[in-house]
């Protein structure tokens, strides 16, 4: 039961990550595909649906097999280190993609 648990709360993440990768991410590139004077996007977006979609996809396929942190000792196993370290790759790498493909569009 619980290993289904964790596959439901991985499709929820995956569900807030997709939610925020559209109104943080893809609704501002469109608008200034568009050409809108002013476009709005917060950079910290990127480190949301990073964070969901690591984790989305992760808990998603491996359910409750692989515990990501040890709940005696309250710190994070080696597979919740390596999690973080995908999750800070992945949010880096979307921020710095949106900003060059607003940068290119125009918008600073």
């Amino acid at each position: 039961m619980t290993d289904t648990r964790y596959r439901l709360g991985g499709l929820v993440c995956l569900a807030i990550a997709a939610g925020a990768f559209w109104l943080g991410i893809w609704s501002p590139l469109q608008d200034a595909q568009i050409g809108v004077e002013t476009v709005l996007w917060v950079p910290r977006i990127s480190v949301l649906v990073a964070l969901c979609a690591v984790f989305g996809v992760f808990f998603l396929a491996t359910g409750g097999r692989y515990p990501y942190r040890d709940v005696e000792r309250q710190t994070l196993t080696p597979v919740g280190w390596a999690l973080f370290a995908v999750v800070a790759v992945a949010a880096f790498a979307g921020f710095f993609a949106t900003d060059v493909m607003l940068r290119s569009l125009g918008y600073s």
